[in-house]
């Protein structure tokens, strides 16, 4: 196995990949660690991918699998066995990258094991086995090295969205699209699918910055997150929820910083002056009128 250096590893990112640059930072860190052999990490995609004991001898980040397709993880295990690995940081892509892999895995001479990772220990759909995010933290904790107990609080806060958040985290990091993403997961479960959706940054302020979302397969009509408190923008936000056609309850006059988004019903949490936290999100997300 070729020995990988973790910044330039986290620096190699594929223009015009299916992952994004976040979920391919998340993917790259991840196997960074499975490259330096951490034991119980490798168990838990061995596990995975059925072949329990043993090590692994090859991984590669978004090779391409049998000319049809771009695999987020490859793992080969020392017996042969592969194991394509689907990373998921956002639930709103849909079957199709899945059904892309399971077309390109047919065509391989050797038939690899389908391994989703995401946020449920449950398989997407048959022929898949599940790893969570929530597992690969727990195989980290505990881990000597401190690289490895930095990935698992990564995991932990910027994947999981487990934590409050403060406002200076929230406009730098992803930890506040983590956040909005577990308030989702938490009030609607299976039902919900999201993505992070942000206005163009301007000298490191945002007009707005969360988590768009839709319900049973529907629209992308929902929204949450924060909106700058002025035009021309100020270091102020406030913790909002807009829903495009349903009404809310509470409702507030559309925010300027919003612009010509013109979705018709704003409710809104005040002005952030502590770290946003999930019970923050969950009492916008009950103002919905379903």
């Amino acid at each position: 196995m070729a020995e990988g250096n973790l910044f330039t590893m986290l620096s190699a990112y594929r223009p015009g990949a299916p992952a994004s640059p976040f979920e391919n930072y998340c993917t790259t860190g991840l196997a960074y660690f499975l490259e330096q052999g951490h034991r119980m990490l490798t168990a838990l995609f061995a596990q995975a991918a059925g072949v329990h004991s043993e090590s692994l001898a090859l991984v590669e980040v978004q090779p391409t699998v049998a000319g049809a397709g771009i695999a987020d993880l490859c793992l080969t295990f020392e017996g042969g066995q592969w194991a394509l690995v689907e990373v998921e940081v956002e639930p709103a892509r849909g079957d199709d990258r899945l059904t892309a892999l399971e077309g390109a895995a047919a065509g391989l001479g050797l038939q690899p094991t389908l391994v989703a990772l995401g946020f449920n220990s449950d398989p997407p759909r048959p022929g898949w086995a599940p790893v969570s995010w929530l597992d690969v933290a727990q195989a980290l904790d505990g881990d000597p090295d401190p690289l490895a107990q930095q990935f698992a609080e990564f995991v932990l806060r910027d994947v999981l969205g487990l934590g409050p958040v403060p406002l200076e985290q929230a406009i730098a990091t992803n930890r506040l699209y983590a956040l909005g993403g577990a308030a989702v997961r938490r009030r609607f479960g299976d039902r919900a699918h999201y993505v992070n959706s942000a206005s163009r940054p301007l000298q490191g302020k945002y007009r707005y910055i969360g988590t768009t979302f839709s319900l049973d397969g529907g629209e992308m009509e929902y929204w949450a997150g924060l909106v700058n408190e002025t035009v021309p923008l100020s270091e102020h936000y406030h913790l909002m929820l807009a829903s495009k056609a349903k009404p809310v309850e509470r409702p507030g006059d559309h925010p300027r910083a919003t612009g010509d988004w013109k979705w018709a019903h704003w409710t809104g949490g005040g002005r952030v002056v502590r770290p946003v936290t999930l019970d923050a999100y969950a009492g916008l997300l009950r103002r919905l009128r379903l």
